[in-house]
């Protein structure tokens, strides 16, 4: 089974109300009331999860395929008692022993998502800041544009001046993806970058 952002959403906050374009986080449109929006570390986190007791759960499939079908169980209770079919039941038992959860196992998994998550971020983040700047645009080295700036300032509806609106998200955007970058673990960068 494949885990993504969907089945951490229902499991983290079951019933809610949501829906998603895409397959990013900031794809996804919370319209549930009375519930929050998982932050995409807890999604991250529990996709991790979720994959990991998906493969503790194996032992029951392994099981499965090696259990007698219910009618020739019902005719080895019947000719050879409940005792025999319990020894030979329990030796599949023993062959494929139920797993738990480990706690330590299951947090590094998480801390594991954790670090992808930093590093696809990151890198998110420093390609965002790598295009150029809209109120700059490109320059040549002759002085002549490839890009002409956009004007940062430009007459709305009304017919007064107001800052640009692409001006204004190119910032905002540039600034979002600073802030990422200014808070991502050294490890991570040091991952990158090696």
């Amino acid at each position: 089974m494949t885990f993504d952002i969907p089945s951490a959403l229902k499991a983290l906050r079951p019933n809610a109300q949501w829906h998603m374009i895409g397959t990013e986080y900031s794809n996804i449109y919370w319209d549930d009331k009375n519930q929050t929006k998982p932050t995409e570390q807890e999604i991250e986190e529990k996709i991790a999860e979720l994959k990991y007791q998906e493969e503790l759960n194996e032992y029951q499939e392994k099981r499965k395929s090696e259990y007698p079908d219910w009618g020739d169980q019902l005719d080895q209770i019947y000719h050879s008692g409940i005792d025999v079919w319990k020894a030979n039941i329990k030796i599949i038992k023993d062959k494929y022993p139920k797993q738990t959860i480990n706690p330590t196992e299951l947090q590094k998994r998480k801390d594991a998502a954790i670090f992808e998550l930093n590093k696809k971020n990151y890198i998110k983040a420093k390609t965002r800041l790598a295009q150029y700047e809209l109120s700059a645009g490109v320059m040549n080295e002759d002085g002549t544009y490839s890009i002409k700036p956009l004007p940062i300032v430009i007459t709305n509806e009304d017919g007064g001046d107001e800052r640009n609106p692409l001006i204004v998200q190119d910032e905002t955007e540039r600034e979002a993806a600073q802030q990422v970058i200014n808070q991502t673990p050294q490890a991570v960068i040091d991952s990158i970058n090696t």
